[in-house]
């Protein structure tokens, strides 16, 4: 297996702007370095357009970094032949050849080096292991598939190649909700048998805690934070991250230092660090299931109830003044739409963010 590093890297591209006549250079990757332990699986989540598929694409050597460098173990990608790469790589649209059936697309790579009798016994295990019969889908062509076998036959063609690197540009994406979820337990399933170290790239959070080990968040050609999805979700360095997990988001509340202690429109009295200034302005952060029922806390009026059956809980909308939040209770709580209900936040689940530049807090 190997380890994948990446220092200080940094890619642009020319766009074009006016009237066709002049471009400018814009930053895909803007310093971007990071580092994947052998075997381990590291999801990269961000918006569209904040440099994640081509951050992929230059560690799998499709494209050149401007300055930086892309390690494998210790030796630059770029000194590395490419038949030595060892790179499993697997597109949206699963790429494969039109006019060639899947059995053929899959034993390819071992055909040219006189190891096709190897391929239908790495077939049949891919098939044990997702539980999918991939040996039905080795007599078809690309036409003859849906876009969920496509992407099965695309796994199986990267797999069958014993592949020391594994990576994956958003192969879900085109799925509909039900086939995405069955294809991410085949491929957890996959990964887990076979511990190849694997990049994966997605717009989808779900997809990220469902396959990888670490998520790196990414915005505007920089990456915000890497860790689990523990460490991204209950301490996130800044505004982005925190909004960009949870569903719903995390609920913000503005708000000014007063003495010590943060002070919003509804909620106050929440110690913060001691050296900020009265008035500097913090946004407080709190997750809808660390708003809390309280007797003696902040009247709200309820907007609207979600239930959601297979979490056990009641999703609310409310509204204080010009303010509304979510927060969550068990599905037998009383309440109805228009009623009115009083809560308090759980001081172990603020968040604190300078509201100038989106810093957490300490």
């Amino acid at each position: 297996m190997t380890t994948i590093t990446v220092q200080h890297v940094t890619k642009h591209f020319h766009q074009t702007i006016g009237d066709g006549t002049e471009t400018r250079k814009v930053a895909a990757l803007d310093n971007v370095s990071l580092k994947v332990a052998s075997g381990s699986v590291l999801a990269i989540l961000g918006p569209s357009g904040c440099g994640k598929t081509t951050l992929l694409r230059c560690i799998a050597g499709l494209e050149h970094p401007d300055s930086g460098a892309i390690l494998y173990d210790h030796a630059d990608l770029r000194d590395i032949p490419l038949q030595e790469r060892g790179i499993g790589m697997v597109f949206q649209d699963g790429a494969l050849m039109p006019h060639w059936e899947a059995e053929k697309t899959v034993g390819f790579f071992m055909w040219l080096r006189h190891r096709e009798s190897e391929v239908p016994e790495r077939v049949a295990r891919i098939s044990q292991i997702t539980g999918i019969g991939l040996d039905k889908l080795m007599p078809r062509k690309p036409s003859q598939l849906s876009g969920g076998e496509k992407q099965r036959v695309a796994i199986a063609r990267a797999l069958t190649r014993d592949p020391k690197v594994f990576l994956f540009d958003e192969p879900f994406s085109s799925l509909d909700a039900k086939l995405r979820a069955n294809a991410r337990i085949e491929l957890k399933k996959l990964l887990h048998e076979f511990p190849v170290t694997s990049i994966y790239v997605t717009h989808d959070q779900q997809e990220a805690i469902t396959l990888a080990h670490r998520i790196a968040v990414m915005r505007a050609g920089q990456i915000e934070q890497i860790g689990t999805y523990r460490d991204l979700y209950y301490n996130p360095l800044n505004l982005f991250v925190a909004t960009f997990f949870g569903t719903p988001t995390i609920n913000l509340f503005d708000g000014v230092i007063q003495s010590h202690h943060w002070q919003g429109e509804n909620f106050g009295g929440y110690p913060v660090r001691g050296d900020l200034d009265d008035g500097t302005g913090v946004t407080l952060g709190v997750r809808p299931e660390a708003v809390l029922l309280s007797d003696d806390g902040v009247a709200a009026r309820v907007e609207s109830v979600i239930p959601f059956f297979a979490e056990r809980h009641l999703l609310l909308e409310l509204t204080a003044g010009r303010e509304r939040w979510h927060m969550t209770v068990p599905e037998s709580t009383p309440v109805k739409v228009g009623s009115t209900i009083h809560m308090a936040f759980d001081p172990d689940g603020i968040h604190c963010f300078d509201s100038k530049t989106g810093r957490r807090i300490g």
